[in-house]
């Protein structure tokens, strides 16, 4: 099987997976946002100790999100368990019960284990399972109940952009995205960590791939090109998500899908240079190879390439 046919077989595993991608990467800089908006939970930033997710039995499971918090006061630590649901799971209830037993064998800590529901349909999971002799409880949270605000307000660009998953209240679709999208900007345009970095676009990014859940795709490009911004985006959010064919392998043939396609192969050269220029800014700025490949949507070999030719 060739190199092109695997890939095109793993495309729709790779964007199935983009949601969790986004929001494991992003939890690390608001957990403590997260965690107060959602779980009104008292815990300050020294209180989270890292422990590792992996969860290794007779078989092998990965939570989304996974912390040792210090209690005080003569409460006990506890172990603090997040998981995404994009989908209703009909069995979650058993998953989570799972979780717990595991955890708990493992660390001999209680869990407080928490399900975050960013799906577009309406919700139908259980949060409890209960037999004669078994009973266990876990909350869940459906964010559409979270009013978008309280994301918008926040300074914290990773939190801001969880406003897109969120309810929208009396305020119109296109409205609540505007006020997104502007928050982001002002974040990005302002503090100096993000001003003229590439992070600056990865956020307008990854609002663009999470707006897929909300199906607000077409809302995003429409407010991005009429907004007065001080950098061009909205090319890049069609560019990373494959418009022009073959760039993941440094073929520059000026074969593109969308707006793109047609354009001559020295256009698409001069593309694949930028491309390779913010690849290697982006590394210097300490990202990882695979953060790059994910970003760029391209191969590890092609970034460590780049990387190597520099």
């Amino acid at each position: 099987m060739s190199n092109k046919q695997q890939k095109n077989q793993q495309d729709p595993i790779d964007k199935s997976n983009k949601f969790d991608k986004i929001i494991k990467e992003n939890m690390v800089e608001c957990t403590l946002p997260f965690i107060d908006s959602l779980f009104n939970l008292n815990i300050q930033p020294n209180d989270m100790v890292d422990v590792d997710p992996q969860i290794q039995t007779t078989m092998k499971r990965e939570v989304d999100f996974l912390k040792k918090i210090k209690g005080h006061n003569g409460a006990k630590d506890y172990l603090l368990q997040i998981e995404f649901q994009t989908k209703n799971e009909t069995r979650m209830n058993a998953r989570m019960g799972e979780y717990y037993g595991i955890l708990y064998t493992k660390y001999d800590l209680t869990v407080k284990q928490y399900v975050i529901y960013i799906g577009d349909e309406p919700m139908t999971m259980v949060n409890y399972t209960r037999h004669e002799n078994f009973e266990h409880r876990f909350e869940i949270i459906n964010i559409r109940d979270k009013n978008y605000l309280e994301f918008v307000k926040s300074d914290i660009p990773e939190f801001v952009i969880l406003g897109i998953l969120a309810g929208f209240g009396q305020d119109k679709p296109e409205t609540a995205v505007r006020n997104i999208l502007q928050q982001i900007i002002t974040i990005t345009d302002t503090n100096q960590r993000y001003k003229n970095t590439i992070e600056q676009q990865k956020y307008l990014r990854q609002i663009d791939v999470m707006s897929q859940l909300r199906g607000l795709q077409n809302t995003i490009t429409q407010i991005l090109k009429n907004m007065d911004i001080t950098f061009d985006i909205t090319k890049d959010l069609r560019y990373q998500e494959g418009e022009l064919i073959g760039e993941a392998r440094g073929e520059a043939r000026g074969e593109a899908r969308g707006e793109a396609r047609g354009k001559a192969e020295g256009e698409a050269k001069g593309e694949a240079k930028e491309r390779n220029k913010n690849i290697l800014k982006g590394h210097s700025k300490g990202m990882t190879i695979i953060e790059l490949a994910d970003f760029f949507d391209v191969s590890i070999e092609y970034v460590k390439k780049v990387i190597k030719s520099k």
